[in-house]
């Protein structure tokens, strides 16, 4: 992984934002579009909050109404508020993704010549390691392994991808 990241530093950026990005930047959209319009009624709530104490004070409301008017609107807005902090959040941590591949390939570039697998080269680069019960294919025992890499996840190789669809 690190030899064709570093060889082929373009190719191997490429791969890593096309795996990052076709499903943040869907993601993304959605999330954006969503919070736009949650700030857009949170703004329009404010409005017929107001608009509905100048009904009340004019007498054109009765209290009774004015109280459940005036409930159901705060709560929708709060609900609101809660929902755009969390998509403030998911669009922080989607920026923050984007950022570690930067990481990542400053990592690369860091341990160019690896020749010995150290704890702290495995630190620097390995998530997580999640490893397949051993099976028998055409008489050969083989033991699928899949990597994960620190912030950017599983990464496929191009001649990886072409063994497994083999």
């Amino acid at each position: 992984m690190l030899a064709f990241a570093k060889d082929c530093e373009q190719d191997f950026l490429e791969i890593v934002r096309h795996e990052t990005e076709k499903e943040m930047r869907k993601k993304l959209q959605s999330q954006t579009r969503e919070l736009e319009e949650a700030d857009k009624r949170i703004q329009a709530l404010d409005r017929i909050i107001q608009n509905l104490y100048e009904d009340k004070v004019c007498g054109n409301l009765t209290e009774e109404r004015f109280v459940k008017m005036s409930q159901s609107y705060e709560q929708e807005q709060q609900e609101l508020k809660e929902r755009t902090y969390f998509l403030r959040q998911e669009l922080s941590k989607a920026k923050e993704q984007s950022d570690n591949v930067t990481r990542f390939m400053r990592s690369v570039r860091k341990y160019t010549e690896i020749t010995e697998l150290t704890p702290e080269v495995v630190r620097e680069f390995v998530q997580k390691v999640v490893v397949f019960q051993a099976e028998k294919i055409n008489g050969r025992r083989t033991q699928r392994i899949d990597l994960y890499f620190n912030g950017v996840g599983q990464i496929l190789l191009p001649e990886q991808d072409k063994r497994e669809t083999a």
